[in-house]
């Protein structure tokens, strides 16, 4: 049996071949490894967490300080109870405020001053760690290879996302 070259798409899609199945195991563990290293830098210095860090990045950047808690557990693609225990302990820890709104029920989210001085100390070593571990590695055709395959991986599952049921 001769082995089929790296290119070779199986008639059967519901099917990976061997080489499929690396890349993808490939892709998967570069991001983890990169993302986890940013992560552990950033909470080795900052006392923040990845969730802590994305609840208050998410505050400051699309709210302005301030989002429903609707809003922001959609924008972090968290359920409510996941978003709503982890608010607890980020009250606790004095990041942020939650307030309910007396016209529709829901809750608003807000971040505090040690909210927000936490987020700006946790910026540039997220930036470094983000430089050293993943942008210094690529030349400047890595990345433009990399935005192209982003953008059409993106658009490609979004079409797919919106698509009608079978």
């Amino acid at each position: 049996m001769t082995r089929q070259p790296y290119y070779y798409i199986p008639m059967d899609k519901s099917e990976l071949n061997e080489e499929e199945i690396q890349l993808w195991y490939l892709w998967k563990g570069s991001f983890h490894s990169i993302f986890g290293r940013v992560i552990k830098e950033m909470s080795e210095h900052s006392g923040l967490s990845e969730g802590d860090y994305g609840v208050l990045d998410r505050l400051n950047l699309l709210g302005d300080g301030s989002l429903r808690q609707q809003e922001l557990a959609e924008s972090m693609d968290w359920d409510k109870s996941r978003l709503s225990h982890h608010l607890t302990r980020m009250e606790k820890r004095g990041l942020v405020l939650r307030k309910s709104l007396d016209k529709d029920r829901g809750v608003q989210v807000i971040i505090t001053s040690a909210g927000k001085s936490a987020l700006d100390d946790a910026r540039p070593i997220v930036a470094k760690a983000i430089r050293k571990h993943f942008l210094d590695q690529l030349t400047d055709q890595d990345i433009k290879s990399i935005t192209k395959l982003a953008e059409r991986t993106k658009k490609g599952s979004t079409a797919s996302s919106n698509a009608p049921a079978p």
